[in-house]
């Protein structure tokens, strides 16, 4: 190779590489631009997920609020029904009560109903004579 072609070849090789230097540093600036916004875009990221843990954490406290409050109601809608079991017993007692008295009381009309089937068909002039007789 000649001196000419070398110093050509070198000339070339020189350009490329102010060439090449010049398109890095475009790189470069481009990279870092795209560093920045990388590095923003991840403190939103990271802002926005410590927002979104404090909303979840709140959410779960009115939630555990509401839970304690449906325990309360549990609790006296328990409390409700209890006293309404001790109704029905007492109601049950007050049924059995009455039924035992209700059969004393059908007793007591099969007793008047055999006395009226003989004292029915007496006719007035023997319950006076029963009546009016001396006892004795």
């Amino acid at each position: 190779m000649t001196n000419k072609n070398l110093e050509e070849r070198v000339v070339t090789l020189e350009a490329e590489s102010y060439r090449n230097t010049r398109r890095f540093a475009a790189i470069d600036d481009q990279f870092g631009l795209l560093r920045g916004a990388v590095d923003e875009l991840s403190a939103d990221l990271r802002e926005h997920r410590q927002d979104t843990r404090e909303q979840f954490a709140a959410v779960n406290q009115r939630l555990d609020r509401i839970d304690e409050r449906f325990d309360g109601i549990d609790g006296r809608l328990d409390r409700i029904d209890q006293r309404f079991d001790g109704f029905n017993g007492r109601l049950d007692g007050m049924d059995r009560r009455f039924a035992g008295i209700d059969g004393r009381l059908d007793g007591m009309d099969g007793l008047l109903r055999q006395i009226l089937a003989v004292v029915t068909p007496a006719t007035p002039e023997v319950v006076r004579q029963h009546v009016a007789a001396p006892v004795g």
